[in-house]
């Protein structure tokens, strides 16, 4: 629209001179005429109309040529397409105003008026009129004049121009472009020196009426209680959109493999546009969606997508904009609806007003949305071509389930009942690069530090290179342990030189670590899981290190004491160990308390088992001395009662 009427308002300058019995001369300057207007556009949205009427005041400022007469007959003005009913008169009466469509220098269609002036205007004459004509409600999106909003673009006219505007109180106006200020109760634009570059897009509201349609969609996440308010004198945008977002909601969840979040009832709300593109995250709290009510089929596909999209998601902006708008077009695509745009050719057209996608931020001005939004799709777009759509699925996947990108695990993309929660840590575009170069096994660098990155993460990459080498090569030497946390936590941060430290201390303990199982293996002992935790929670740290100590202490005491249990035994050891403790059962109770974790328990078995052996010769010797005073003692009751015995028979 914008382009439109800029084009329209340059031929107002330029249409405006002709010659005696000779058609218009459209290339002649504005130098050669003064049109000085004043432009008032009155809204009367309950009669769904705008009244504009143009004062003009043309003056002929061309020389007569010599031999001839400067002289114009007629005026011509740009005036908006949806022009009609346009009239024209001065002083004295009416005058012929005729409309029509024209090119101008540049060859693109423009809707003039061109009025007969009652008489001839020659040289430094001056000739007064006004123009009016009516600008009706209609399918137009870029004119819409009805009680619940109001939408068009005013410019000036001529050489030089003032603009105001009229409004009834209840509305509530806001003016993009050129500036429009309240002055008396209506907008007014000061001298406007050239109309041509002057465009002001006009949109007014008030407190609206809305009639509601209600559906309930199920979907593999759960049921969508879906709800759509349209205004009160726009029903079929709401009968529209409902059977739209009916059916492309099994579709989004079906295209980002994520179940719908079940977040309460999803209200869609009709509205006037909020932002250049119409995809701004303008939500009105919870989950209520706002759409433009000039925004095509594809838009609303895009809101509803910010559902799952969410930047409690996706934190990135670049990044949640691009992932919405690349499975959006998916589901456009499958419901055989149009695309607003190409957004690569899109992003081309606005590369001036470009930057590095990370960096976009709220403040970046109309051209630098344009190139935001339109940049973001057509990057996620190039990836999906460079790495495949499921890749990009397979992230979203891990992300939902709260697996960090350096956390080996594969998790599955298919929609589940139980819905989805938001993520412990959102998707940033440092992780998502991680991520998809996890997944995918693709080296992305390159696409990522020329359209995305930052210029300080763009530094990062010789180190995160470096640091991503030393991890492969920790978790390959660490096997089924993978790699701890604080190395995994350090890589997700970016923070590769803490992330080599850590990789390095993780390393020397490892090589502790498979010292300890060769022991642990010879000696007939299982390792741990508190072994494996602690290399988890804390690496190489003070924390793995002290566990590793305590285990190899255990460990030390109980091979020393099974070599004493297993070694050759004095006789008076093995008579002390006759039918009393026995060291292998506590070796045999320390073994079972070390494997499920107890240390404790387990030096308390060897110490057992060590004070048995330790007391076993000395128990043999008690035993011994025990037997021989029992074969002593018996021995005498024998030889008394032999005496006794031998007593009574030689008894006379």
């Amino acid at each position: 629209m914008r382009r439109r009427a800029l084009a329209a308002i340059t031929l107002a300058s330029v249409l405006a001179l002709a010659w005696p019995g000779r058609a218009p001369e459209p290339a002649r300057s504005a130098e050669e005429y003064a049109l000085e207007t004043s432009a008032t556009y009155e809204v009367l949205p309950d009669d769904r109309r705008i009244e504009v009427s143009v004062e003009a005041s043309f003056t002929n400022t061309t020389p007569d040529p010599e031999g001839q007469f400067s002289v114009f007959e007629e005026v011509k003005l740009a005036v908006h397409d949806q022009a009609t009913e346009a009239t024209a008169s001065d002083e004295e009466g009416e005058l012929a105003v005729a409309v029509a469509t024209e090119e101008d220098a540049n060859g693109t269609p423009v809707n003039v008026a061109t009025v007969e002036l009652r008489d001839d205007v020659r040289f430094e004459e001056t000739a007064t009129f006004t123009l009016s004509y009516a600008l009706p409600d209609g399918d137009d999106p870029g004119l819409r004049v009805r009680p619940s909003a109001v939408v068009f673009p005013a410019w000036g006219f001529g050489t030089s121009s003032e603009v105001s505007v009229t409004l009834p109180e209840a509305y509530e106006a806001r003016v993009d472009g050129d500036p429009l200020t309240l002055e008396g109760g209506a907008l007014v634009s000061g001298e406007i020196p050239d109309p041509a570059q002057w465009l002001a897009l006009v949109t007014a509201v008030r407190p609206a009426s809305y009639v509601t349609l209600n559906a309930a969609v199920p979907l593999a996440g759960g049921t969508a209680d879906l709800e759509v308010r349209a205004f009160e004198d726009d029903p079929a945008w709401g009968e529209r959109t409902l059977a739209l977002v009916e059916g492309a909601l099994p579709l989004i969840e079906e295209e980002l493999g994520l179940p719908y979040p079940r977040l309460g009832r999803m209200i869609l709300t009709e509205t006037v546009v909020a932002d250049a593109s119409g995809f701004g995250e303008d939500e009105a709290g919870g989950t209520e969606i706002l759409v433009a009510f000039d925004q095509p089929p594809f838009t609303a596909i895009h809101q509803v997508t910010h559902v799952w999209l969410s930047p409690t998601f996706v934190e990135s902006r670049w990044l949640r904009e691009g992932l919405t708008s690349h499975f959006a077009a998916a589901v456009a695509e499958r419901m055989e609806l149009a695309l607003p745009y190409d957004p690569t050719a899109t992003a081309e057209e606005h590369a001036a007003a470009g930057f590095p996608l990370d960096s976009w931020s709220s403040n970046a001005g109309p051209d630098g949305e344009a190139f935001g939004y339109a940049a973001s799709w057509a990057f996620v777009n190039d990836l999906a071509a460079r790495v495949g759509a499921g890749a990009i699925q397979q992230v979203l996947a891990r992300v939902a389930a709260g697996v960090g990108p350096y956390q080996a695990a594969t998790v599955e993309s298919e929609p589940e009942a139980d819905g989805v929660a938001a993520p412990p840590a959102p998707l940033t575009t440092r992780s998502f690069l991680d991520h998809l170069e996890a997944v995918s096994g693709a080296d992305l660098t390159e696409p990522f530090s020329a359209r995305v990155l930052t210029e300080a993460d763009v530094a990062l990459l010789a180190a995160r290179a470096e640091a991503r080498d030393a991890f492969a090569s920790l978790v390959e030497r660490a096997g089924s342990w993978g790699a701890p946390d604080p190395v995994r936590g350090a890589m997700t941060a970016w923070s590769f030189d803490d992330a080599r430290e850590q990789i390095e201390a993780a390393t020397a303990w490892l090589e502790e670590r498979d010292a300890l199982l060769a022991d642990l293996d010879s000696v007939g002992l299982s390792a741990p899981e508190r072994l494996q935790q602690a290399y988890r929670s804390f690496g190489g740290g003070s924390e793995a290190q002290a566990e590793l100590q305590a285990e190899r202490a255990v460990v030390d005491a109980y091979a020393d004491t099974l070599a004493e249990v297993n070694a050759e035994r004095s006789v008076l050891e093995r008579i002390g160990l006759i039918g009393g403790a026995d060291p292998e059962r506590e070796l045999a109770l320390a073994n079972g308390r070390f494997s499920e974790g107890d240390l404790r328990g387990s030096v308390d078995a060897i110490s057992e088992a060590q004070r048995i052996l330790d007391a076993a010769e000395t128990g043999g010797i008690v035993r011994l001395a025990s037997a021989l005073l029992v074969v002593g003692i018996l021995v005498a009751l024998a030889v008394l009662l032999y005496r006794r015995r031998a007593s009574y028979t030689s008894a006379p």
